[in-house]
């Protein structure tokens, strides 16, 4: 028998089915040989190793058999390429390449405008520089939005317009979340029309364009424009879940979604926050703060470390001060460091809510709760800055009722100014001495302080450490101090500080302002100055309008207005004196984090998450341990029996957040003070009808009120079973009303049409009619209206009054002689039946 040629078996033989292989390619052996073979263990013929611990034998899965051939079909291209010319690149273009790589890496936005033509016509632009070029395009749009300085909107939209329309063609290389940044730009340009048009052409893309990411921020446009209902928003955001099933979203971001461990991190590759965020924003514009709230919970359970900050930023700005004081902390001990202006703001929202307050000890609450939110800061990284420290001093201003000129305090009143005097000279100096920046805000929250409570000892002092610190006083410092010498009538102080202001214009050769001369104005009328007031009017002519110096005598001449009718509940000094020791021992912690430079240990030294230190939690920390077990465990889940022969598996350590605290205590924590935060907003919306009534009183929309600080009384849950009805309740969501009905509705319409009742709606008549019918020979035929069901045919309708019969219009609408002789006929006819 001839020889068989050497042939590999291997590339005869399927992997997945060895019996099936030529019968002319099986060796002939000898007998001997055959039965040396039987005697040992048969092997079967395949190209796979056998492997002891595969269940198929040695045999190859279908996926490892197809990843191997895509493997050797990339082998074969690389291969046939490695053959092909290599394409010249010339040394413009490689130059080109190289700036617009390093422009990309520094987010120059201007170089990447520049060279975006050249760079896109020699197709060296890939879908990572499409995607950095959005985003440094969305943050130049910001940042154009929130500042006061001229807008740059109008160089910025036309290259966006022109990035859109080359990603439309096919020119510039898609990327998924450069359209995030695309449907950004319009919602902070307020362009939202041509936004809703990018959207509607990218629904109808690939998933190369589109993401679950895109869709959050579409959803955010279309809020923010008024374009859909929350309805309609949330059957977008459904379907954004639907479209991508690859990540199991639309379970992990359910409510109700059960963590696998909760003292580790969630490791789900995909899951769209981003997604989540424009659907929470949606509900809270919308005021459906109970799914809002379940938004918040579900992306604390996943990430309770690592939630966007921009999540926190709409809770703080857009829900009530306790509830955005609240959420606030709960970013701060999550470690999410949220921007130092935000913090601005809510020490801004706190001193004006401080103001609505009748209690002192109230007040009093909300200056703690200022320091406690400083010392948050601090905690998840953030540097003491002293616009903070200006806003914590400057609420000293309103603790007590402010004064008319040539008021004095009364003695009980006397006694508490004097200890707010001295616990803010301490607070500042002692943040001075553990390392505080050098800057100007704090030492003029405290000149204004002297001037608010009558304090020249404080005054004279702040202006010394002021000049040892070397701080400079710019223009709008030294009207708040021309107005604070004003208040305390210090007339030597008050011309030493006009007569710094004057050389400070002379030197940088500028007019003084209508602000300089009107604070200067009310200053010399507080200290009796007026003299020396018309004494530098005549010296300084040159530097005022002549409508300025009217103004400015009308000031010199009106009289002060007097103060308010005090109400407020006070303190004794020794119950103040109390409050001073908890403050105190707040701004140790402050000054310890300022000298370390380190965050202290929060389970140690620990911040409370209400505006009242003493608000009481919904129930027993046992009681919410049990409930919250229920909720955040599945109980059909049965526990792994153990097994005696099985390697027990190491148990793993708990994670910790950045703040120090472990996972499961933090998911706990965060549960807990969410639905305590609902409370809060279920309190609020309660009482809401009285902010209405006011706002109607007023003659002003709601936002524009000042915040109110409403602090409901919250009464803890009696036992488990009241506590978990309670958080039932909070977690239930509002009924969704749609305008489509289901289709088991029963339908008014068909009961109508069932008994034959037909309804009839009578007009009121103020003047007598005659009909008189045309006859149809005048008219052109009309056919049956479907959608009325009607039969339309065209009636006059003679009105008796005092106006003449004009013809003029008649002939206007019936055009034919025949049509004029019948209905002059008929007319007349009428007529004299009448």
């Amino acid at each position: 028998m001839p020889s068989l040629t050497r042939i590999p078996l291997a590339a005869v033989v399927c992997p997945s089915a060895p019996f099936l292989a030529p019968r002319l390619l099986r060796a002939t052996v000898p007998a001997s040989a055959a039965a040396l073979q039987s005697l040992q263990p048969q092997r079967t013929i395949s190209s796979t190793p056998a492997r002891c611990d595969n269940a198929s034998k040695g045999k190859r899965s279908g996926r490892s058999y197809f990843l191997e051939m895509r493997k050797r079909e990339k082998q074969q291209a690389n291969r046939r390429a490695k053959g092909k010319p290599v394409a010249e690149v010339s040394p413009v273009v490689i130059e080109m390449a190289l700036e617009m790589q390093q422009a990309c890496e520094q987010r120059s936005l201007p170089r990447l405008m520049e060279l975006y033509p050249k760079a896109l016509e020699a197709r060296i632009l890939d879908r990572n520089a499409t995607h950095i070029i959005c985003q440094a395009l969305h943050a130049a749009v910001r940042r154009d939005a929130a500042r006061q300085a001229p807008s740059q909107l109008a160089e910025l939209l036309p290259f966006a317009a022109q990035v859109i329309a080359d990603l439309k063609t096919g020119a510039l290389p898609p990327h998924p979340f450069a359209y995030v940044h695309l449907l950004g730009i319009y919602k902070d340009s307020k362009r939202f029309a041509e936004g809703r048009a990018l959207w509607s052409w990218l629904t109808e893309q690939d998933d190369a364009h589109v993401s679950q990411a895109a869709y959050g921020a579409a959803i955010e446009l279309l809020s923010y424009g008024n374009l859909m209902s929350l309805a309609e928003l949330e059957d977008l955001y459904d379907e954004g879940l639907k479209r991508f099933p690859g990540t199991y979203a639309e379970y992990h971001l359910s409510p109700d979604a059960i963590v696998p461990d909760r003292t580790q991190p969630v490791h789900v590759v995909g899951l769209p926050t981003t997604l989540l965020q424009g659907i929470i924003t949606a509900r809270l514009r919308s005021h459906d703060w109970k799914k809002a709230y379940l938004g918040l919970d579900t992306v604390l359970r996943l990430y309770p470390g690592q939630t966007p900050h921009r999540i926190f930023e709409l809770f703080i700005t857009e829900r009530p001060i306790p509830e955005a004081y609240t959420a606030y902390l709960l970013a701060c001990r999550s470690g999410v460091r949220v921007s130092g202006a935000l913090l601005t703001t809510l020490l801004n929202r706190l001193r004006v809510a401080m103001t609505q307050s009748p209690v002192l000890k109230e007040r009093f609450n909300i200056l703690r709760a200022i320091a406690n939110a400083i010392y948050a800061y601090q905690e998840c990284g953030g540097g003491l800055a002293t616009v903070h420290v200006g806003q914590f001093i400057k609420a000293f201003e309103s603790l007590l009722p402010e004064k008319a000129v040539g008021q004095d305090f009364t003695p009980e009143e006397a006694a508490l100014r004097d200890i707010m005097a001295t616990t803010a000279q301490e607070c500042l100096a002692g943040l001075m001495q553990s390392g505080l920046s050098k800057g100007v805000q704090p030492f003029v929250s405290l000149v204004s302080l002297a001037g608010k409570l009558r304090a020249p000892d404080l005054m004279r002092q702040t202006l010394e450490d002021a000049k040892t610190a070397g701080i400079t006083f710019y223009p709008v410092e030294r009207r708040t101090l021309l107005a604070a010498a004003g208040l305390i009538q210090d007339r030597d102080l008050v011309k030493a500080v006009w007569l710094l202001t004057v050389g400070a214009a002379e030197k940088e050769g500028v007019q003084l302002s209508y602000n300089d001369w009107i604070t200067f104005a009310k200053a010399c009328r507080r200290a009796d100055l007026n003299q020396y007031l018309e004494q530098q009017l005549q010296e300084q002519a040159h530097a005022i309008t002549s409508s300025t110096e009217r103004r400015v005598r009308d000031v010199v001449s009106n009289a002060e207005p007097g103060a308010a009718t005090p109400s407020l509940v006070l303190l004794t000094p020794a119950e103040l004196s109390s409050e001073v020791a908890k403050l105190q021992g707040q701004m140790e912690n402050i000054r310890a984090v300022l000298m370390s430079g380190q965050p202290l240990d929060l389970q140690k030294f620990p911040f409370y998450m209400h505006i009242d230190p003493e608000q009481p939690s919904l129930g027993t920390e046992q009681d919410l341990r049990a409930i919250y077990d229920e909720k955040t465990t599945d109980v059909y889940q049965p526990a792994a029996a153990p097994s005696s022969d099985a390697p027990q598996p190491k148990a793993l350590t708990p994670a910790l957040s950045s703040t120090g605290i472990p996972l499961d205590e933090l998911r706990f924590r965060n549960w807990t003070n969410i639905h305590e935060m609902m409370s809060l907003a279920s309190a609020h919306a309660a009482s809401n009808r009285a902010t209405i009534d006011q706002a109607i009183k007023q003659r002003k929309p709601p936002k524009d009120l000042p915040d109110a600080l409403s602090l409901p009384e919250i009464r803890p849950a009696q036992n488990k079973s009241e506590l978990r009805e309670l958080i039932d309740t909070l977690r239930t969501p509002f009924r969704r009303i749609t305008s489509t009905p289901k289709p088991s509705t029963p339908s008014i319409a068909a009961q109508l049409t069932e008994r034959k009742i037909h309804k009839h709606v009578a007009k009121p008549f103020t003047i007598r009619k005659l009909e008189s019918e045309t006859p149809d020979s005048v008219f052109e035929s009309r056919t049956q209206d479907p959608s009325t069901s009607r039969w339309v045919k065209r009636r006059i309708t003679k009105t008796y009054s005092e106006s003449k019969y004009d013809l003029a219009d008649v002939k206007k609408k019936f055009q034919s002689e025949s049509g004029m002789e019948a209905l002059e006929a008929a007319a007349a006819k009428e007529g004299g039946k009448a």
